[in-house]
Parts: structure tokens; sequence; C-alpha cells
């Protein structure tokens, strides 16, 4: 009922809007008049003709909008060193780090995100010549929906559009933040062969990519089409030695026992007695050649209360922790696609495309091993040691298994569209009507742990009971030659197992525009656009069908499932109307309808946008708009699902235990944690205004500089708790301190949220971590602001040849936040960088050009900002204690630059040498770093070094 009523609703208007035009078509004369005030500021303004810029429906005919839009050249992208566009869009002031590739237990190695005003991967919109795509089939954080900046065809973009504000009134949902409009060929004419390969200077990801575009025409038919072979070897920690172990960590996480005693390694081989002391190894086990150097022998001393010096016995510890662990993942792509239009009677066009993109992701983030797994005897006593066992592990080394057990991500992605366009009412109006279908495949296959065979290969089948001290013991017998030699592949094959996990999204999309001018006014045509659309959407996650138990499970002891369906039917209408010759204003609605499992219906929204021209030079532009974003279908459809979290920081243990730089390492004990979606979720709802100018400087040709002021705003965003948030809140609510020491005011003490994050931490008698629960709540708030600027300058001299200077910038000034209503606003702007710049100089004369790009982000807060520094001794004061010295430290921007120089040899061929991280710079460690990557990622620092590529294009 609702569906027609908005179906016939929108026709009616389109309809209304067509008779109208119709009606005023003899006073259509007046448009020359508009392009005649328009051409009055040609020289200070670039002129397009008729184009439709990201952010509106309606052609155009100047580059500067009433809402700021970046665009970026597929040319400028490659002369800028990318060769990625989701390495293009990080590189953007308006974008934001997102989850990284390496990040331990990460669900979507392969894929690469993109966030715009830190808002969120999920609240960014990324189209593909307008039109949706389809979402990853693997939940960001196991949990959100976003879509893969990855698989894009490189060899066929044009251009890249950024609009970094919300435009659900034009797009609809996902579009909160922004969004990324990706505009490929539709016209070329002969044929572009292009090979490129490169490599870090400090080893590890070579890279090479061979790109075929060719283009034909006939009399009333165009055909493009793009091959592109591409391929980039991972880079591992053992690629980067610095950052391989632990005790790669900063100094000032090092404790007073680590500094005097050296860093507590994790485990390679180990077995705790009844009072969890180690039981000494074999002489020699832990450094025997069969480890190929991966162990050493290692006595965990620590200084006891009164001063003392103990120790827990001796183990076999692993030197390098991360040497396989993936730092950047590799990846080989085969992509191809087509695009044709056929040009038919009555101003009429077919056209249609279709893309195939194949991946294959490479990555590792734990080898596999035996472990106290909860299922498994645990308390048993060894008739080998003659001891009761309270904890065992085992690590597996790549020669024992016979490869490199990485995890293979391969994934396949089709989509095919079709439709037609014209004119009607003698040109004045363009309409377009499109299909289209696209399906997304990964399959993901992985070394599994089946923790039971392991444990069955090491200790043998029970063998009754033992009884010591009045307790009955169950008892096995360790086989100590397999449990402290290296052991063959043969041998490894016969418990190890091999897991795929399987997912699938889909979507169907109709979409139908009509555009034109209705009538003139006083200061021009009116112009308008209308759109409907249908789109029917899906997902499902096939986990590896053995489960998830000891006998079979996947490295992260992840089992996420779910899957549904989603059908939306939408239409809007946007109006630009010209009130004066120097003033506009653009209206627009939207009606989004959703039939899922949700309770989400119906979504309406709107936007106004003012252009004015007070005189020739200055464009002053503001927006304002209401926003929606639709509960992701990750959260409304998502199974409950458990995984096993092994490298944590536990703040409650932290502040009660005095440390207060409290770093995530790798414990020995794994505890569960518990996510569930949720179909009680509403949509998020929000707005967003801009306001600023754009001023061609007088008396300075080519010399332009613009400022923007924006501000997002949700007013009950949609959040993950996660895990570590949830341990973050406990231990504020229950101690109320921050593990620095400071009082805890995120959340009023006692309060709902308090009684909530309190509950889903269970711990055992001694502290240690059981399970945490978490999921998605609908925030109160959450609100960012900040200021864009520009400046542009462009020469052309007769000598010197032709230059073109832009520098970008963003200030984010307040990121605020607020879980629930009773909670206070806060801001934690803090937690990413404050600003951004951009600068890029081009220069062509004759045969030759070169680009510099350099990109600057800002710092963040040290680990232990606020906290107590460290001690010389490693021991950690508490705030307000005598020897408490304040740590208000942030790290050092990260600044980088990349620079390319081509010079044509011929009319058909060029050769181009690039240069990225020109000064070879490295993330530093920051000094109470500690956990797995160590630098501060959330700045866009990696460890990559310089890298060199050169580059052979030939045209015929």
């Amino acid at each position: 009922m609702h569906t027609k009523l908005i179906r016939n609703t929108l026709v009616n208007s389109i309809a209304l809007a067509l008779f109208l035009s119709a009606g005023a078509h003899a006073q259509s004369g007046g448009g020359d008049q508009a392009t005649s005030d328009t051409q009055k500021n040609e020289k200070k303004t670039t002129q397009l003709e008729g184009v439709v810029v990201t952010g509106s429906r309606i052609a155009r005919s100047e580059v500067e909008g009433p809402a700021p839009v970046t665009v970026i050249s597929g040319d400028e992208m490659k002369k800028q060193g990318f060769t990625t566009v989701y390495e293009l869009v990080g590189s953007l002031t308006q974008s934001f780090p997102t989850q990284t590739p390496p990040s331990w237990g990460s669900t979507t190695v392969n894929a690469r995100q993109a966030d715009l005003r830190g808002l969120g991967a999920n609240r960014t919109l990324i189209l593909l010549d307008g039109r949706r795509i389809d979402d990853y089939p693997q939940p960001a954080g196991a949990s959100r929906n976003f879509q893969n900046l990855n698989n894009i065809p490189t060899g066929m973009i044009d251009r890249v559009e950024i609009l970094a504000t919300g435009a659900s009134a034009i797009y609809g949902s996902d579009a909160i933040s922004g969004v990324i409009n990706i505009i490929l060929k539709h016209q070329y004419d002969g044929y572009d062969v292009d090979f490129k390969v490169g490599r870090a200077e400090r080893g590890g990801r070579n890279y090479y990519d061979f790109n075929f575009t060719g283009g034909n025409s006939g009399e009333n038919w165009h055909i493009v089409y793009n091959f592109e072979a591409q391929h980039r070897s991972a880079l591992w920690g053992r690629d980067r030695p610095y950052t391989d172990s632990e005790a790669d960590a900063g100094y000032g996480a090092w404790n007073k026992n680590a500094r005097a005693f050296g860093w507590s390694l994790y485990q390679a081989m180990s077995l705790n007695d009844v009072n969890g002391n180690y039981i000494s190894p074999p002489s020699g086990a832990c450094t025997q050649s069969g480890y190929h150097n991966y162990y050493t022998l290692r006595d965990n001393k620590f200084y006891n209360s009164d001063g003392s010096i103990g120790s827990s016995g001796l183990y076999c510890a692993q030197k390098a922790l991360f040497r396989d662990w993936v730092l950047t993942p590799g990846r080989d792509d085969r992509n191809g696609y087509v695009y044709g239009s056929y040009d038919l009677p009555n101003n009429m066009q077919a056209y249609g495309a279709i893309g195939l993109w194949r991946t294959t992701g490479i990555s590792n983030t734990q080898l596999p091993f035996l472990y106290a797994m909860g299922g498994l005897p645990n308390g048993f006593y060894d008739k080998t040691t003659g001891q009761v066992i309270t904890n065992y592990f085992r690590q597996f080394i790549q020669t024992e298994i016979g490869g490199t057990a990485n995890t293979y991500d391969r994934e396949q992605n089709w989509d095919i569209h079709g439709g037609l366009k014209g004119t009607i009412l003698d040109g004045r109006f363009s309409w377009d009507a499109n299909i289209g279908r696209s399906m997304y495949w990964v399959h993901e296959a992985y070394a599994g742990l089946n923790e039971q065979g392991m444990f069955d290969f090491f200790f043998g089948p029970q063998q009754g009971t033992t009884t010591i001290d009045g307790t009955d013991y169950p008892t096995y017998q360790l086989d100590s030659n397999r449990f402290w030699n290296p052991i063959t592949p043969q041998q490894y094959r016969t418990f190890g197992v091999w897991g795929e996990n399987r997912s699938i999204s889909w979507m169907n999309q109709a979409q139908a525009t009509v555009t034109g001018d209705l009538f003139d006014i006083w200061g021009g045509p009116v112009a308008v656009a209308a759109v409907v659309e249908a789109n029917h959407q899906g997902f499902q996650l096939y986990p590896d069908a053995r489960g998830n138990d000891t006998h079979f499970g996947d490295p992260f002891q992840d089992y996420t499932t779910g899957g549904g369906e989603r059908t939306r039917y939408s239409g809007g209408v946007e109006f630009k109307i010209p009130l004066h010759s120097t003033f506009t204003v653009s209206l627009a609605g939207r009606i989004d309808k959703y039939d899922d499992a949700s309770i989400a219906n119906i979504a309406r929204t709107g936007n106004i946008k003012l252009e004015w021209h007070p005189f020739e030079g200055l464009f002053l532009r503001g927006t304002y708009g209401t926003n929606f974003h639709a509960p992701d279908m990750q959260y409304i459809y998502k199974n409950p699902s458990v995984q096993q979290v092994g490298i944590y920081a536990d703040p409650y243990y932290c502040i009660t235990h005095g440390d207060t730089v409290c770093a995530a390492t790798q414990h020995n004990t794994y505890f569960q944690g518990y996510t569930a979606g949720g179909k009680n979720l509403l949509p998020e709802e929000g707005h967003g205004w801009t306001y600023g100018f754009v001023w061609d400087i007088p008396k300075v040709d080519g010399l332009s500089v613009s400022a923007d002021y924006w501000h997002l705003g949700i007013d009950n965003a949609i959040d993950n708790i996660g895990i570590d948030d949830v341990l973050v809140d406990e231990a504020g609510c229950r101690t109320g301190k921050n593990k620095d020491g400071s009082p805890y005011t995120a959340h009023p003490l006692g309060s709902e949220y308090c009684q909530l994050v309190t509950a889903n931490v269970h711990r055992d008698a001694n502290g240690n971590i059981l399970a945490v629960y978490s999921g998605p709540i609908n925030r109160s708030k959450l609100y960012v602001s900040g200021i864009d600027g520009t400046v542009s300058y462009r020469v052309k001299t007769d000598r010197w040849g032709d230059f073109n200077f832009l520098l970008e910038w963003s200030d984010n000034l307040r990121h605020y936040q607020q879980t629930l209503a009773t909670d206070p606003l806060i801001n934690d702007n803090y937690n990413n960088p404050k600003s951004k710049v951009r600068a890029s100089l081009a220069w062509h004369r004759d045969n030759w050009d070169a680009t510099v790009l350099g990109t600057r982000t800002g710092g963040v807060r040290h680990n232990n900002y606020g906290g107590c520094e460290t001690l010389s001794d490693g021991s950690q004061p508490s705030v307000g204690d005598s020897n408490c010295v304040l740590h208000y430290g942030n790290t050092a921007p990260w600044i980088v630059y990349n620079a390319s120089v081509g010079y044509q040899l011929n009319e058909h061929a060029k050769l181009t040498f690039t240069v990225n991280n020109l000064f070879n710079k490295l993330a530093p460690i920051d000094y109470y770093a500690g956990g797995f990557e160590f630098i501060h990622t959330n700045t866009g620092a990696d460890y990559v070094g310089r890298e060199l590529f050169m580059d052979f294009n030939y045209k015929f």
C-alpha cells in the first residue's frame, strides 16, 4: 500500500513537471540569456557543457557548485603515485583511516574501505558511474557493511569525484558523510598498453600491473574495453625485523620486570604445573636447528612484592611472534570491463556494460597452535612428567606444517547493466532508464585449528584417573619426543585441517531519471531532475560447516553466520531555481521505503542549497540537508557469534595493578567474545550543513582560493559497542578511574550504560576475563565539524612550461559523541588527527612532465597520554603520587612525498619513473606503544618506506 502510494506520488510529480515545461515551451527562448550571464565569468570560472557533477542530478555549466566537490582525473591519480583508488582516497584531506588490513582477527583483509569525515566506512557511499555497487560480502569488524575500493578497474578510470558532506536527499542511505563517485571511460578511440613494475626499496611489496584499454567506433556505435592484470606481493613482519617481536615495543611500555630481565616473550612450547610454574623443557629443545632459530630458552623472572627476585620457571619462547604475520596483504587481480553504446532513431541511445573482477588475496596473522581451549583437558595428571598440568602451549612453524599456512581470499565480482537514454520535448528534457544486476563471492581458505587432534597427537588418549591429595585427575601421557622436537609435515597432516569460509552478496537495481528545464523566470530557466529507483539486495555468510569447536575452528575461533534480503523503493525530485542572474536556490526531496526484517520503514530527506555571485570572481555558497542511514544488513541479519580473543588490554586489571600504559599484549589465556545483531535498530537520522566561498583573486590569472565550514550530525547513530569499548567502560564504571588514574567521566557511575557494560564482562574468581558480550545500539548523538580550504594556482609560461599548484587542507574541529541520553557529550576529537594537508605541484613542458605530491597528517596522542611517566626502573606511579610526572606527548605528524617524472619518447610511447615516499620515511614506534603493529595507523603511518616504479605506456 505504502509502496504504491510512493510510486504514484512520484509519477504524478514527474508528469506535472513535464506538463508545466510543455506549457512554458513557447517562453523557453530565455535560456540563451542564462548562458550569456554565465559566460560573463568565463575568464575566471571553468566552464562545462552540461556535465552532471556528484551531489546533484542536474547538469551544470560550472565546476564549482553549492557543495564542495573534489575531482581528480585518472591521469592525475597515476602521476601522484597511486596504484589503486583506495590509495588515492586515503590521501584526501577529508578521508580518515579505516580498519587496517593486518589488524588481528580482521575479517576483511582483502578489501579496502573509505571513511569520509571519520563517521565510518558504512556511512560513505561509493558509486561507479553514478550507480551503487555491491556491499562487500564479509562484514567489517564482523558487524558492518561497506563497499570495497580494491576492485575498481584503474585502467578505465576517467576521474574520481568526492563529495564530503551528506547527500541523502539525492542518493539515499549510506551518504551521510559523503559520496565517492568513480567515473569510467565511455569514449576512447585507439589502443593503450601500459606496463608498470615496482617494489619497496626495503624489501617486500613487489608490484607489476599490465593494463590494456581499447576503443572502437562506427557510424552509430562505440565500444570501450579494458583488461588488467595486477600483482602485489605481501609485506611480512620478517621484512621489517625491527617490528617482528613483542620486544620491539616502545621502551615506555617495558615494565620493571621487562627492564630488569627482558621482555616476557610469548610461548612457543610450554607446560605449567599445578602452581602455574613452567616445567623446564629438555636441554637444547628450544634452540635445536629444526626450529630455524625461531625459538629461545626464556627464564620468566620477576620481582616479588618484597623486592626479591622470583621465577616461574623456564619455557621455550618465540623470538619474533610477528615474523610470519602480514603487514600489508598480497594480491593478484585479473579484471575485465566492456562498455558499449548504440545510437537509435529519435534521439535515443542504448548502452550497456559488463565487468568481471577476480582477486586472490594472501595474508596470515597466526600459524596453527595448540592451547588449553575450553573443552580440552586441563588440570590433568601427566605420567611423563609426573605432574599435574594446568596449562600447555605448542606453536607450529612453517617447516612443520609443510607450507606457509597462509590465508587465501579468492574473490569474484561481476556487474552487468544496460539501459536506454534520450531526449524529449525537442531536446529540452533528457531521460535515462537502466537496470542491472551484480554479484560478489568471497571464498576464504585458511589453515584451521583441530585442537582436539593436536592434543591427542601430543598427549594421547586418557589413561584412567590418578588421585593426588584426595583429588582425582584424568590421566594422560605426554609424548615428549613429539612435543619438544620438530615434527614432520606428514605427522602434521594426521591432525592438520584446512577450512573454507564462503560469503556472497548480490544486488538488483533499476533507475529512471528525467532532467531538464521547466520554464524561465527572471533569473533564468528553472531546472528539474526526478528519479525513481528500485533495489533488491542480500547477503549470506557460509562459514565452514564443521562449526567452531575443539575439532575445528578458524585461526581466531570466529564463527559468524547470517544472511537476509532487503527491498527498497525510492523517489526524489530536485529543483534549481535562479532567483536572480547572480543568486540560485536549489531544493531537493527524497523518500526511501524499506522492506526487511528490521523495524525501519520510510525515510524522508531533503536539502536546500544556495549559490550567490555578488561580483565577478567571488562565489558564496551554502547547503543544509537532512540525512539518514538504514541499519546495516549485517547488523540486522547477523546471527549470534563467538570468537576467541588472545591479544588484548584488560583496563580493569591495569587500573587495579597500577599499569597506566596498559598495552595490548598476547595473553596466555583466551576469552570468548560474543556478538549479535539487532533487528530492533532504527534508521540513523541526521543533518548537515556547509557554508563557504570560492574566490578567483583579481588581477592574478589562475589564482583561486576557497574555504568551507562543514558540520555533520547523527542523532541516533548505530554503533557496535565493541569488545575494547566494553572493557574500557567496564573498568571505568567499576573503579571510577581511567587507566591513567584520572577520574572516569565518560558515563555516570551507576548509570544504565554502566550497568549494561559491567554485566557484559564475565570474569572468574581471580579476575581473568572469561567472556565479553557486545553488539549494536542506537547511540544518542554523533557530531563532527571542521573547515576545508584550498589554494589553486595555474601558470602558463612560454619558456618554462605550465605549472599547476594545488594546496588542500582540512581542520577537524570537533568530534562529539554521546552514548546514551544520560551520558555527557564528549569531544573525543583527540582520537583522530586534527588536521590533514595535501599539496601538489605539476609541471609540463614539451615532452616532459613532473608531479610532486606531499601529504601531512597531524599527530595523535601517545598511548599513555595523561598518565604518569614510567620511571627509569620501569615502575608505574599513579596519578597523584609525588613521583608522578604526567605525560602529554603526541606523535609527530606523518609527512610523506611522492614524485614522478615522465618523458614522451614519441607520439606513441611514454616512460614514467615514480618514487613514493621520496625520503624513505618509516613510522616510528611510540615510546609507550605495545602490541601488534605498534604504530599509530590512524595517522596513515606505515612500515613500507620508499617504493620505486617504472611505467611504460604505448598508444596506437
